[in-house]
């Protein structure tokens, strides 16, 4: 993949962000608690990808630290979202331990100028696991008469597809940037479904959420 068609691709997954953003500030108003949670979400990610840009390219400095910040309240606002997905117990073990973890990991191991590989690659892998268990439970139980209008549908939908195709490019990151051609590819493959998931999480805004 060439360096400029990875760069397009990587301001296409910035500004992407900005499209479900304006749709929840629309909507915000009488929105009930997982409508909320999605929409801090895609705040979230939005605000910390244009940051992240503006760093790297008006300030030229590295912007790695941000991995480390993102990836912690990433995981706490999907577990929040996921709540009744998995056992009460299971859920809040995840949702305080996988950041102790995360912040220890960015403190004494892989420190804010590096990537966090190791915790990304975990939330990624755990982050599935909640996907798959949405489908598991729904199609256990059969409550819900039209997935189509389900937000939670649509965001384990593209938490699976993300998360699935980046596992193994956050485990390897550290391979690929041996080769400049493999790094341009990580980076473009990574934006593509980037900007997929946030189609996804636009979708789950859309849809009229459960009151």
């Amino acid at each position: 993949m060439s360096k400029e068609l990875q760069h397009l691709l990587g301001y296409l997954a910035t500004f992407i962000g900005l499209i479900p953003s304006l749709l929840a500030l629309i909507k915000f108003r009488n929105a009930s608690r997982e409508y909320l949670l999605i929409s801090f979400l895609v705040w979230w990610g939005t605000a910390i990808g244009l940051v992240a840009l503006y760093i790297a390219s008006f300030l030229h400095r590295t912007n790695l630290f941000l991995l480390h910040i993102y990836t912690i309240v990433d995981f706490i606002l999907l577990c929040l979202i996921f709540k009744q997905v998995l056992p009460l117990y299971l859920n809040r073990f995840l949702l305080f331990g996988f950041p102790i973890f995360a912040s220890i990991n960015s403190v004494f191991f892989e420190h804010l100028k590096t990537e966090n590989v190791l915790s990304r690659s975990i939330s990624a892998f755990i982050l599935m696991l909640y996907a798959l268990s949405f489908f598991t439970k729904t199609l256990r139980e059969m409550k819900i008469q039209n997935l189509g209008k389900e937000p939670l549908f649509w965001i384990s939908v593209g938490v699976l597809f993300y998360n699935a195709a980046s596992f193994f490019i956050f485990l390897f990151s550290h391979y690929l940037t041996a080769s400049r051609d493999l790094w341009y590819t990580y980076f473009g493959i990574h934006a593509i479904f980037t900007i997929l998931l946030y189609i996804f999480y636009t979708i789950a805004l859309w849809v009229q959420p459960k009151q």
